[in-house]
């Protein structure tokens, strides 16, 4: 059920908690990357009740600093947002992606994920980039998280590959949970990622939830490599059902992102995005565990 629109806050408000020699000092440790405080300094957009801060500016412990996103443009085209909302605030916006392209490419120049999204961002008036953690293909469906300002997502950047938890059914029995370990690389085909020695470092874990024919797998990842998963499956002799391109068969990639871990990039604290696994995904799996 989609949520009604919610208007941003476009601003960032700190506590400090001790004295800091400058302000950018501060902001570095709040999480800022480099470039974001040198545009944020020269935006005059980091203030204390008011007044304009500069990088080095002294603060005190119990100050209170406003930092101001700055509004930033898009090139994509908008298009009307059919997602579904999980989760909203001033910092994220979770869906439940359906089977639809993520960016727009060659084949699908708009009506992606990030045309859509774009088009939400009109709808309540917030002039940002469009940032999604993570690019699943066209017909992975479940959690994802989009930031909806360069701080929530460089907080977010470097541990979104290992916060998700994805559901896949595959061909034949699965009876014991395992590791794949094998660098990946690109095939001899177009969009085809094959397991070689000179390929990228590619980790992923898998543990069976349902056996019979096909067999249901929880599977999560320490790297995020592109086609990662469908790669591995179809390596180890399990393509995932209906991934013609891996050898899966017709009838659509059953790869389901069933859960998200992220600690929120304002707030710290711990929280957790769940979508229901597809049915056609149970009925497909068999229940001999």
């Amino acid at each position: 059920m989609k949520r009604g629109k919610m208007k941003s806050d476009d601003r960032l408000k700190l506590k400090i908690d001790k004295d800091f020699k400058r302000a950018d000092d501060f902001l570095k440790r709040a999480g800022f990357s480099h470039s974001l405080i040198k545009r944020s300094f020269r935006g005059g957009r980091v203030k204390r009740e008011g007044e304009i801060l500069f990088r080095t500016s002294p603060l005190k412990a119990g100050d209170r600093v406003i930092v101001e996103f700055a509004e930033e443009s898009s090139d994509l085209s908008p298009s009307p947002f059919r997602q579904n909302i999980l989760f909203e605030d001033e910092d994220l916006l979770v869906i439940e992606k359906g089977v639809i392209p993520s960016m727009p490419c060659r084949m699908y120049p708009t009506e992606t994920l990030a045309n859509e999204i774009a088009g939400y961002f009109d709808s309540i008036g917030l002039k940002r980039k469009v940032r999604m953690l993570g690019r699943l293909d066209k017909e992975t469906t479940g959690v994802m998280v989009v930031c909806k300002n360069p701080f929530a997502y460089l907080k977010l950047l470097d541990r979104h590959t290992q916060s998700k938890t994805y559901v896949a059914l595959v061909r034949g029995k699965v009876a014991e949970r395992g590791t794949v370990d094998a660098p990946m690389g690109p095939g001899d085909k177009s969009l085809v990622r094959v397991v070689r020695k000179d390929g990228q470092r590619a980790v992923t874990h898998y543990a069976p939830l349902e056996i019979g024919e096909n067999s249901l797998l929880e599977l999560t990842l320490e790297t995020g490599r592109c086609h990662q998963i469908r790669c591995h499956m179809a390596y180890i002799g399990h393509p995932i059902v209906g991934d013609e391109l891996y050898g899966g068969g017709k009838g659509g990639v059953h790869l389901h992102v069933a859960s998200v871990d992220i600690f929120h990039p304002r707030t710290g604290k711990a929280i957790t995005f769940r979508s229901e696994v597809p049915k056609d995904f149970m009925n497909g799996g068999g229940s001999d565990l």
